[in-house]
């Protein structure tokens, strides 16, 4: 079979699944209801405690984001950027648990966990004499992130087929880079902006976690990141024991919600805290009876999803090869 030939017969093949395309998505649909149906069964009451955990937190956020004095503490304004972004993700988390797609759900938790490290970095140390430029470090930061993703796109984009920035732009870009990196040594690094902080020089997510207080849940970071990128980890854990044995995953099931739940909500909590924290001017204990209310649905949430976890034996039905 010569080239043309073989590209005919691949837009035969193509047209043929067009025609067929009806009759393959419904069947695919109706699997995707049965798991659905099987998964709010068992998890319908942990995911709604769930959810409601995260309106809760969000409100607050609002509520308080709302009653901030105009014009705005730097990192007042920082800290709620940072709590809305931690929202957002708690609600993809919460996403990707009702469709099934638990394993997924490690990733935006990961984040969750980076964010409640971040917050509570800025919200402990921001404020302290001997890092009042902690802040414009962390903001600086993303001088220098951004010309390298610009320089990324420039180096491909006739490869992309799109259109390059222009030199101007590039230049502004690279000059604010290079000014950043003059004026704040070592924030070039991923924790460059947090380098003058106690601790290792080379900062990583884990001294970050140690100095927030919340080093503890990194074992979880780690366990996120296999499924976070490509390494040999990864493709080991997705797997599921059936009753016909070890499968892959290749698409939705009702397993592995109680990990991905908990860490969301726990690091949400955790941005909420550093939220009312670093807050200025200082919340009255109105505001802080809010956050406990957080916590306290949140450890219902997490008392719902032990108890399905271990009552509960899991039926294999999954999306899998």
């Amino acid at each position: 079979m010569n080239e043309e030939e073989f590209l005919k017969q691949a837009e035969v093949l193509v047209a043929r699944e067009i025609r067929r395309a009806h009759e393959n998505l419904a069947r695919g649909d109706r699997r995707r209801t049965l798991i659905r149906r099987r998964l709010r069964r068992h998890w319908g009451r942990s995911l709604d405690l769930y959810r409601l955990t995260l309106d809760y937190a969000r409100e607050l956020g609002t509520e308080v984001n709302r009653q901030a004095p105009t014009p705005r503490d730097p990192l007042t304004t920082v800290l709620t950027q940072i709590h809305a972004r931690g929202c957002r993700v708690a609600d993809e988390v919460h996403c990707l648990l009702e469709a099934g797609h638990a394993h997924g759900a490690l990733k935006p938790a990961r984040l969750l966990y980076e964010l409640a490290v971040v917050a509570y970095t800025l919200a402990d140390y921001g404020r302290r004499p001997e890092h009042d430029d902690l802040l414009d470090r962390y903001l600086a930061h993303r001088e220098v992130v951004s010309c390298k993703a610009m320089t990324a796109y420039q180096n491909h984009a006739a490869a992309l087929g799109q259109h390059p920035y222009p030199d101007e732009e590039m230049d502004e870009a690279r000059r604010a880079a290079e000014a950043a990196k003059e004026k704040f040594p070592g924030v070039g690094g991923q924790f460059g902006w947090a380098a003058p902080l106690p601790g290792s020089k080379g900062k990583t997510t884990e001294d970050l976690a140690q100095l927030a207080g919340i080093g503890h849940l990194h074992p979880y970071f780690e366990w996120a990141s296999a499924e976070t990128h490509a390494g040999a980890q990864g493709v080991a854990l997705n797997t599921v024991r059936t009753r016909r044995g070890e499968v892959l995953r290749a698409g939705p099931s009702i397993d592995g919600i109680v990990d991905p739940a908990s860490l969301a909500l726990l690091c949400l909590h955790h941005c909420t805290v550093a939220l009312a924290r670093g807050w200025r001017p200082e919340l009255g204990p109105e505001v802080w009876l809010h956050v406990l209310v957080v916590e306290q649905l949140r450890a219902r949430t997490d008392t719902a999803l032990g108890a399905v976890h271990l009552k509960t034996e899991l039926p294999p039905l999954s999306s899998s090869r």
